[in-house]
């Protein structure tokens, strides 16, 4: 019996491979000869070069480059053997001062390492991040100068809150190599670059920011807009999830040729999800997403699609019922949840120890549907 485990990450107690073990081990404890596949998630706040490195080889380079504040920091990223290049920004757009303050410039030092390394197809997850910049930060790392009144250079180094002092915006010196380059932005929260549906509009509070504060930055979220509107003849506020990352997913659409991807849409691309699925006698999967955070078109809902394209036998185990009248209505087996509200934090093990035994209960409730 083929069996296919795809657990996504829950909400920063689990992660999707230690997720995976548990409902792995129990599988293979109660299916004889079971062979299993295990797919690692990711989403675009988290585990994605984790993920990608589980399924593919190749080579991952710590570069030293600044974070969110410009201090020095050690970044990682990958470089597969077939060419694809990733990187989690979340890892190393960290600060400790407000989000105004904040600059997405560790970014585009990454990018040029990888340009150098001949880089030519990117996948950037830009989510947990408080840097809310537009991505000028990382445009001037890649060459784009900014302009005051006076004809001087505006540093966007020091963040957000110099977008005020832009007037034009000269992209002459932007390096060239980065038109020919794929760029893929991972982005599953649906936001827009300003706006009742900006990213730091809808997340402020979870951010523990003041309401001024995300007000003041979408200010400035808008100004910056009308700037490339302006001056390049670019429209930035109109792009879908164009908000992620403060900004960063709406220029490299707009400005550098690049595409905003749901994490299930990469899912597909690296681990050929859709054959997997079509092959598989026994699916288990979940997610421990919290709804709060208003993730879209997440891995679990695709496996659902997919299990029901097939026609296949499917247990989601998730963390909470949230999307189960939407499994219901793929046609999903049967439903599991470990919590009724997802806690903030809770032990890893424990959440292991109940994964793996929903699952055992599902394999023995289908036994009488099953041939092993």
């Amino acid at each position: 019996m083929k069996v296919l485990v795809a657990m996504d990450a829950y909400h920063g107690i689990i992660s999707s491979y230690d997720a995976n073990r548990f409902v792995e081990e129990a599988v293979a404890s109660h299916i004889e000869h079971a062979d299993i596949v295990q797919v690692p998630l990711f989403n675009g706040r988290h585990e994605l070069l984790e993920a990608v490195f589980l399924w593919r080889s190749g080579t991952q380079y710590h570069i030293d480059i600044h974070d969110a504040q410009m201090c020095p920091v050690t970044a990682v990223y990958g470089q597969t053997d077939d060419g694809l290049t990733v990187i989690e920004a979340g890892q190393f757009l960290q600060a400790e001062v407000p989000a105004i303050q904040q600059t997405s410039y560790g970014l585009g030092e990454v990018i040029n390492h990888a340009l150098d390394n001949n880089a030519r197809h990117f996948v950037i997850a830009v989510g947990g991040t408080q840097v809310f910049d537009g991505g000028a930060g990382m445009l001037q790392a890649l060459g784009v100068r900014f302009y005051n009144d006076e004809g001087e250079q505006v540093d966007m180094r020091q963040g957000a809150r110099q977008i005020k002092y832009i007037r034009r915006i000269d992209v002459s010196g932007l390096r060239e190599d980065i038109y020919q380059a794929r760029i893929q932005i991972l982005s599953d929260f649906d936001s827009h670059l300003y706006g009742k549906k900006s990213e730091v509009i809808q997340r402020y509070e979870a951010l523990g920011m003041p309401c001024e504060a995300a007000v003041e930055i979408d200010n400035l979220l808008w100004y910056f807009s009308e700037l490339f509107k302006n001056n390049l003849r670019i429209a930035l506020g109109a792009v879908t999830r164009g908000g992620a990352g403060g900004g960063i997913a709406a220029v490299a659409q707009a400005l550098l040729g690049g595409e905003i991807v749901t994490s299930h849409v990469l899912v597909d691309q690296i681990m050929g999800l859709d054959e997997l699925v079509k092959h598989a006698d026994l699916i288990i999967f979940g997610e421990g997403i919290n709804e709060q955070e208003q993730h879209v078109e997440t891995s679990s809902l695709r496996i659902a699609e997919l299990a029901q394209q097939y026609q296949k036998t499917c247990i989601a185990i998730c963390g909470t019922s949230d999307k189960f009248s939407r499994f219901e209505a793929l046609g999903v087996t049967g439903m599991f949840n470990t919590f009724i509200e997802m806690p903030e934090s809770y032990p890893s093990f424990k959440v292991g120890i109940q994964l793996r035994n929903y699952t055992i209960q599902a394999i023995k409730l289908l036994e009488a549907e099953l041939s092993y």
